[in-house]
């Protein structure tokens, strides 16, 4: 393994997530909404680092989650490392260095994610009904997840590629 800067500043995210998952994210929970900084991290880097993003980080950091919190565990890890791939090949695709691809695949990719992990919750026995698990668990959580995760870009950005907003080859606005 070759320890670049995006590749260690990434291994630092994502320890920096888990600890405001495990410390913070209790502390700002609205009705049955926790925010998920893991997921927030892991799909800004995608779209930040699409050469970086492999298949590796995602998959500890949702395994970490499915670990501390109460969901089947490998749940997080799957629906993490299929988005975070498909996300991170995606931007590569349609990148046209505006910032509206980013926010948008971010955007779509943390739906993807809520949606498929309120499915797999269910499926494993949650003892709630889909509608009842997307309704008033996974909606208020894509919506608290967008919001981080548009928080995290412009700082992953200047920190895990280490160019400010501006310069070639990052999102300016048009």
């Amino acid at each position: 393994m070759i320890f670049t800067r995006e590749t260690i500043a990434g291994v630092i995210g994502g320890i920096i997530a888990v600890l405001l998952q495990i410390i913070v994210a209790p502390a700002l929970t609205l009705f049955a909404a926790i925010p998920n900084f893991i997921v927030a991290f892991c799909v800004v880097r995608a779209v930040v680092c699409p050469q970086q993003a492999g298949a590796v980080l995602p998959f500890v950091l949702g395994l970490l989650f499915d670990l501390i919190g109460g969901g089947p565990v490998g749940g997080m890890a799957l629906v993490l490392v299929l988005v975070t791939v498909v996300a991170s090949r995606a931007f590569m695709a349609l990148n046209n260095d505006t910032l509206f691809m980013p926010v948008v695949i971010m955007l779509f990719s943390i739906v993807v994610v809520e949606v498929f992990y309120g499915i797999i919750v269910v499926a494993c026995g949650a003892g709630v009904a889909l509608g009842d698990a997307l309704l008033y668990r996974a909606l208020p959580c894509m919506l608290y997840d967008g919001v981080i995760a548009l928080l995290f870009y412009p700082i992953a950005i200047r920190v895990l590629v280490g160019r400010p907003l501006g310069q070639p080859g990052t999102p300016i606005l048009r």
